[in-house]
């Protein structure tokens, strides 16, 4: 049995090499920060020459159901190849009852941008009678139908806050806040993400995918709910997805903070993923489960990660069983080219950095 260890201390993490190799083989190799040549996302800062407020369709932030006039202007915007969707402040409820698709509540076409008025200004929210129902609130056009990265991407969703709701005892089985599925090129910024039953957001089988400046506040103890969750479309991605075995690739995820309750808050492989092209940059992560072991930045065992930059977050655990960064695989599976450097990790724990083969004792 192994002994658990008390660990409060301050530590700054500088590790530039990482040499580690499996009994079985497996290397890990260190790639210099900045080296990535990953295709970069474009033209999402850029203004739309086609504005359309949501109170022109009826959505007017009142408190009340406004699915159907959301999507009467997203599909308004598709209709003349794109443009921003502005809301005003005020809350949005979010329902499947009154949704064109049954596993989504909004479904966002191709080119489109949803910019709200600020974040706990312009609040998107699930409807209270749907709260245990499973569901998701935002997903991309063709999630469902598309293979490889061919559903709707070149989207932006900024400022604005969504949410699942109050903390329940029954929370859903499947619903992500933001669900990507084989998209390509999204941006998601100045979002604030509050309780989510399952991720804030789900980047499944997608590309050129940007988090950043963003604020998430969990406290909703579900299991397997990650903040940020990096997947591929296979098995357990996206409820409704397609599944045809499409690794996510190109994602950073900069500069957010983030405090929840989750077990894994930044979960960067997911069920048989090959993930490639990650940055992790300048993350603020708070882990706040006093009473359950927590992972802010970590993986399944049976992923395999390569040309990943970890830099500059800063991270707080609270749990004598938690860690801050715990990378581990089996013997299918394998790390290359990973740069870990100049995190700080503070608090209570059972390991700051962990890096190794899920087979061998820790």
């Amino acid at each position: 049995m192994r002994k658990k260890i008390t660990l409060l201390f301050l530590v700054t993490v500088f590790i530039f090499t990482i040499g580690i190799s499996y009994a079985f083989g497996k290397n890990f190799t260190n790639l210099k920060a900045g080296s990535f040549s990953s295709t970069a996302p474009g033209g999402l800062d850029k203004e739309s020459k086609n504005t359309v407020t949501a109170d022109k369709f009826g959505a007017t932030g009142n408190g009340t159901d406004q699915t159907k006039a959301i999507q009467s202007a997203l599909n308004y915007l598709e209709s003349i190849g794109g443009g921003k969707l502005v809301l005003g402040k005020g809350t949005y409820l979010l329902s499947l009852a009154k949704s064109a698709h049954n596993k989504a509540c909004i479904v966002v076409p191709a080119g489109v941008t949803i910019e709200g008025a600020g974040m706990g200004v312009t609040i998107l929210k699930r409807l209270e009678s749907e709260r245990s129902q499973d569901g998701i609130l935002l997903v991309n056009k063709g999630y469902d139908k598309k293979g490889g990265y061919t559903a709707a991407g070149n989207i932006v969703l900024r400022n604005f806050t969504i949410t699942d709701g109050a903390v329940t005892a029954t929370p859903r089985t499947y619903g992500d806040l933001i669900a990507l599925g084989h998209a390509d090129n999204v941006l998601i910024e100045r979002v604030q993400s509050l309780n989510h039953d399952q991720h804030f957001a789900d980047i499944c089988g997608s590309r050129n995918i940007t988090i950043r400046n963003c604020v998430g506040y969990n406290l909703q103890d579900t299991y397997g709910s990650a903040t940020v969750q990096v997947d591929r479309a296979k098995n357990l991605g996206i409820w409704g997805l397609l599944l045809d075995g499409t690794n996510p690739e190109s994602i950073k995820v900069s500069n957010n903070r983030i405090t929840s309750m989750s077990e894994l808050v930044l979960q960067l492989g997911h069920d048989q993923s090959n993930v490639k092209d990650l940055k992790l940059v300048n993350n603020t992560i708070t882990c706040t489960n006093k009473t359950k072991s927590q992972v802010a930045i970590g993986n399944d065992e049976d992923t395999s990660i390569s040309r990943t930059e970890i830099k500059g977050n800063i991270i707080e655990l609270n749990n004598t069983d938690s860690a801050g960064i715990h990378l581990v695989s089996d013997p299918k599976n394998k790390f290359k080219d990973i740069s870990i450097s100049n995190n700080t990790i503070s608090g209570n724990m059972r390991a700051a950095i962990f890096i190794g083969s899920s087979i061998t004792s820790s």
